[in-house]
């Protein structure tokens, strides 16, 4: 229990980021830092989640502190979500050149 909640403890502030790196272009939209606390939370007592309840309130009061951290960050980077969103194919391609390994010309 104490390993899981520390690794909980890791995410503070770091929702914006996280759900960055999670949603794929398709999905991409404003604010999903804030779209993941709140989505964090209602899963938390949704019954899907069988932690103890003292684990579910130390987490929600994390991910309710996160929220105005996560809501800043979401606001000063609105204009690379609205880039993204309306440019999904750039992104998508600039994903997978970064993947591909450099070939070397030399024989």
């Amino acid at each position: 229990m104490g390993c899981s909640c520390s690794h909980e403890l890791s995410y503070v502030g770091c929702s914006s980021i996280r759900a960055r790196t999670e949603t794929s272009d398709k999905e991409w939209t404003v604010y999903p830092g804030i779209r993941q606390d709140v989505k964090d939370t209602g899963e938390l007592f949704s019954g899907k989640n069988s932690d103890p309840d003292w684990i579910k309130g130390v987490m929600a009061t994390i991910y309710i502190i996160d929220l105005p951290f996560s809501a800043v960050f979401d606001t000063v980077v609105v204009p690379y979500d609205l880039y993204r969103m309306h440019t999904p194919k750039y992104s998508e391609k600039a994903r997978e050149s970064s993947r591909q390994p450099s070939r070397n010309k030399a024989h």
